[in-house]
C-alpha cells in the first residue's frame, strides 16, 4: 500500500488528534519532493505527483524506514519494515505509538527486557547515531544497522538495515586472521595477543605460565628432497600432535615457516619440560604419509621451555625460549632444553 493512501486511510483525523504538528512535518517531508520533481521533465513526466517519488523510495530500497514526531506517533514506514523483521502484516500501523512498536519487535525478534529498555530510552536522543544489534528471526541469528537521524521540529527517522552477510564476512575474517590456513594454529598475531592476555592473568592470580618453543627438525630437507606437498603434511602432522598431547586450555600458534609455541597455562617449567619431551618423542614416533605409496617418512623437533618471570613481558619470555631451543639444536637436534637458572616451580600440570 503506498504511503499517501495508509496516510487517508490509517491516520487519525484532525478531529482524532492529528494537530499541526503532524501536519506540518508531512508538509515538509512533501515540500523537499516536490523540489526534487521540478528539478527534472524526467521525474516530472514519471511521477504525476510528489507522492508518488515518496510511494517509490519508501516500498523499493531494501532498508526499513520509519518517521517518528515528537510525542512518539508512528507517521510513515514502508514495507521492508515488516520484511526486515519478519513481523506479521498489520502488527503495526500509522498512528501507532513507537514505543508499542518496539515492544512487538522485542517479542517476534528475541529481544532481552534491557534491550528493550535501551532501545525505547534512545528515542529521545537529540544526535545522530548509528548501532548495530542481533537479533533471532524465528529461530535465525540475524544482524540489523540502526541509523537514528532527529528532525528539526521534534521527532526522527530511522532506517533498518540488513547486515548479516556482511557480520558473516567479518566473522570469517577475524577467524582467518586467528587460525592459520595450513595447519589449523594460531597465527602469530593471534598468539602473540593471547600471550599477552595470559601474562597477564599468570600475574593477576600468582599463577606459573611456561612457553615452549618448537623448530622442526632439517625441515629445509624434507622440502627440497620430497618437496612442498609433503612439507606442507608434516606441518599439519606436527600441530595434529600437540593437539592430541596438550590440553584444549593450551595454545599451539605458528610462528613462522617450520617454528611453532605452545603456551601452558597453569604449568610450571618442571611439568611443562616433561609435556615437552611427551611431544618430542610422539612427533619421531608419527609416521609422515604424503599420500605416495612407499614415500612415508619421519620428522623430528628441537625444543625450548621457558617459564615467566616477575620481570618478564611479551618480548623476554619468548625471547628466553628462543635461547633454550638454540640450545636444543646445539645439542643435535631431537632434543628438549629448558631455559638455566629457573626456580623449579612443582605447582601446575600439563595434561
Amino acid at each position: 500500500m503506498s504511503l499517501t493512501e495508509r496516510d487517508k486511510q490509517a491516520a487519525p483525523r484532525p478531529d482524532q488528534g492529528v494537530d499541526q504538528e503532524l501536519a506540518a512535518m508531512l508538509g515538509e517531508v512533501h515540500a523537499v519532493l516536490e523540489w526534487a520533481t521540478r528539478k527534472g521533465d524526467l521525474a516530472t513526466n514519471l511521477f504525476s505527483k510528489p507522492a508518488d517519488i515518496l510511494d517509490l523510495i519508501l516500498d523499493v530500497i531494501p532498508q526499513g524506514i520509519v518517521m517518528v514526531d515528537s510525542v512518539y506517533r508512528t507517521l510513515a514506514f514502508n514495507r521492508p519494515m515488516f520484511d526486515i523483521f519478519r513481523l506479521p502484516p498489520g502488527t503495526f500501523h500509522i498512528g501507532m505509538d513507537f514505543r508499542d512498536v518496539l515492544r512487538v519487535w522485542a517479542r517476534y525478534t528475541g529481544q532481552t527486557d534491557e534491550m528493550l529498555k535501551r532501545a525505547i530510552d534512545e528515542l529521545d536522543i537529540r544526535e545522530p547515531f548509528l548501532f548495530e544489534f542481533p537479533q533471532d528471526i524465528r529461530g535465525e541469528p540475524r544482524w540489523c544497522l540502526l541509523t537514528h537521524t532527529p528532525l528539526s521540529g521534534g521527532g526522527f527517522v530511522r532506517t533498518f538495515t540488513d547486515i548479516t552477510e556482511r557480520k558473516r564476512l567479518e566473522h570469517e575474517l577475524e577467524r582467518l586472521s586467528q587460525v592459520d590456513s595450513l595447519t589449523g594454529a594460531m597465527t602469530r598475531r593471534a598468539f602473540d595477543r593471547r600471550l599477552v592476555e595470559e601474562i597477564e592473568r599468570a600475574r593477576r592470580f600468582g599463577h606459573p605460565l611456561t612457553l615452549l618453543v618448537a623448530d622442526l627438525d632439517h625441515f629445509k630437507h624434507v622440502n627440497d628432497t620430497r618437496g612442498h606437498h609433503a612439507g606442507d603434511v608434516a606441518l599439519r602432522g606436527f600441530v595434529a600432535v600437540c593437539q592430541q598431547e596438550f590440553r584444549k586450555l593450551d595454545l599451539v600458534g605458528r610462528l613462522g615457516g617450520e617454528e611453532f609455541a605452545l603456551l601452558l597455562p597453569d604449568t610450571g617449567i618442571d611439568p611443562a619440560m616433561v609435556a615437552a619431551e611427551r611431544l618430542r618423542e610422539a612427533v619421531a614416533r608419527r609416521s609422515i604419509d604424503p599420500g605416495v605409496p612407499g614415500q612415508e617418512f619421519h620428522i623430528t623437533v628441537s625444543i625450548g621451555v621457558a617459564q615467566l618471570r616477575a620481570s618478564d613481558n611479551a618480548e623476554t619470555l619468548p625471547q628466553r625460549a628462543d635461547q633454550a631451543l638454540y640450545a636444543a639444536k646445539a645439542a643435535g637436534r631431537n632434543t628438549v632444553r629448558r631455559e638455566p637458572g629457573v626456580v623449579r616451580e612443582p605447582r601446575g600440570e600439563a595434561g
